[in-house]
This record gives structure tokens, sequence and C-alpha cells, in this order.
């Protein structure tokens, strides 16, 4: 069974990103589709800290008290009915899509940080999917607090799907390389992540015309052992320049019709190198296609 853990806020790009799953879901025998909801009103804790609140003291008269849980009690049951409607709708397309998608879904209290990993260990996903909202908020995401921990702690794949991304092919997936030392025990772990998908992988490297030997020499380096661990890979290799690690990505992207980029997340140079804000941007902006980022064994 593949299971599928997404996190959702009840945004277009949460919706997104379910109906993204769903699709992934048709393409193996038995998919588990997880839809989580983390509830934390922040509600209560301006108004403890408010000095001004009743009698200047900010401990909450028994009269604010009532006011406030009964404000509290509607946000829940306000947030539970948003995620039984979300539920509903994708119930519906998913029964469109296949029988053998089965969708769940979960109502927890807490901050995200710190459901989602326990979840993670609970629910054992083989992908933790997460919808994002443009530009700014993919840079958030990479860089912000929840994704980093997501990465750093749940040992699982991450793939984030662009709002405005609305596709739901794998057929071409960029593997983007630095030439990490984990490199083909990376790329054995991504096929087996998309055997159900038929995907084909392309596995490129961006450098300048400075470092194009070097470059080749490695990538004739990564192809040996790959043969070596993996002989009938079917995999397709390119080398590309340009100073701008995003533009010459978008180009690729666009000009081969790539579906997805994936990264390994030990290649913390490459991460860095795509992920300053204003290449970002670029990425976000112009390639607008999900971004997979998984992890490899520790060692090489």
């Amino acid at each position: 069974m593949f299971r599928i853990l997404i996190p959702v806020d009840f945004t277009d790009s949460s919706a997104n990103a379910c109906r993204y799953a769903l699709y992934l879901g048709v393409a193996v025998p038995q998919a588990e589709v997880l839809l989580l909801h983390c509830f934390n009103d922040y509600l209560l804790q301006p108004e403890m800290d408010d000095p001004l609140i009743d009698t200047g003291s900010g401990t909450l008269s028994p009269g604010s008290e009532i006011i406030t849980d009964r404000v509290l009690h509607r946000n829940q049951q306000d947030e539970q009915d948003k995620l039984e409607s979300l539920y509903q709708e994708m119930q519906s397309e998913a029964r469109t899509l296949g029988q053998n998608i089965h969708l769940k879904h979960s109502f927890m209290f807490g901050m995200p940080e710190d459901v989602i990993p326990d979840e993670v260990k609970r629910f054992k996903p083989d992908l933790l999917l997460m919808g994002t909202q443009g530009e700014d908020n993919m840079i958030r995401s990479i860089f912000g607090t929840i994704t980093t921990k997501m990465i750093e702690e749940t040992k699982v794949p991450l793939l984030t799907v662009p709002e405005a991304y609305k596709q739901h092919s794998l057929r071409r997936v960029l593997y983007a390389t630095d030439f990490d030392k984990t490199d083909a025990q990376a790329l054995i772990v991504l096929q087996q992540l998309l055997q159900s998908f038929d995907s084909e992988i392309l596995c490129a490297h961006i450098g300048t015309e400075d470092s194009e030997r070097d470059d080749s020499f490695k990538m004739e380096q990564l192809q040996a052992r790959l043969y070596s661990e993996l002989p009938n890979h079917g995999l397709q290799f390119a080398l590309l320049q340009g100073d701008d690690v995003a533009d010459a990505l978008q180009e690729f992207v666009t000009r081969e019709q790539v579906d997805l980029i994936a990264l390994n997340n030990h290649q913390r140079s490459l991460l860095s190198s795509i992920f300053k804000p204003s290449l970002s941007k670029k990425l976000v902006r112009e390639a607008q296609v999900p971004l997979l980022i998984f992890h490899s064994p520790e060692k090489a």
C-alpha cells in the first residue's frame, strides 16, 4: 500500500495538493491518502497578553472566559466542518478516478511542526505532500520552520505542489545533481519511489563553462557507479551551463517538458544555490512545477 500524508489548511493550494495526490494514487494498486488538519487557536493567547483587557491585569474575568470558550468552540467547529467538507469533496473526486484510493481525514490539536512528525511516525507515509501558494510562500516553505523540520526529522520524501500547477503527470522527472557522494543511492531511491508511475528520469548538473571539464569527469563517475549498482536503470544524463541556476533549470524544464524537479536533501550547496530568494522567485514564478526533496541512505 502506498501512503500519502497531506497537511491541509483549506486554502486553494491545499485543495490543489489533494487533487494532485489523488491522481498519484491512481497509479498504484492500493493508495491510502490521509488529510491532516492541525488545529491551534491563537485567540486566547493575545487576550492573556493584553494588559488592557478587563481590569487591566491581563487576567480574564469569568465572563470573558465564557465568551472566549464559546469563540474557541465555534472556531474549532468551523475548522472541523471545513475538514469534513474537503474530505467529502475529495472523496467524490476519488470515486470518479478509481476504487483503489482509500481516503481518510484526521483533526489533530497542536502546532503543525509538532503534530506532523508525530503523524508521520504513526501513519508511516511513503510521501509527505504539501501545497504552496506562490513565490513568497515557497520561500517560507523551503526555509520555514515547518518544512525545515519536516526535511530534517521526518525522513520521508517531501513533495511541494505550487497552487498554479494543475497538471498531474510524472512522465518526466528531473533529478538535479551537484555530484554529492550519495547521488547513486539517491537515484536508486528515487527510481523505486517512482516505479509505479513509469517515469523517465533525467539526471542533470548545472555548471559553468570553467567547470565543464571537471563536471564531465564527475558525471562519468556517477554513470559508472549507476551502471554497476543498477545496470538497467534507463536514466538519461545532461550537463547544463549557466551562471544563474534558476534560469538554467527553467530553460531545461521547459525544453524537456519536465513534470517534477527532484533533489536529494544531502545536497545543501545545490539547495542553497537554487533557493536564494532571487532565484527561487524565478523558479516558482516561471517554472511552476512540483519539487520533491527526498532522503537517501546516509552512507554513499
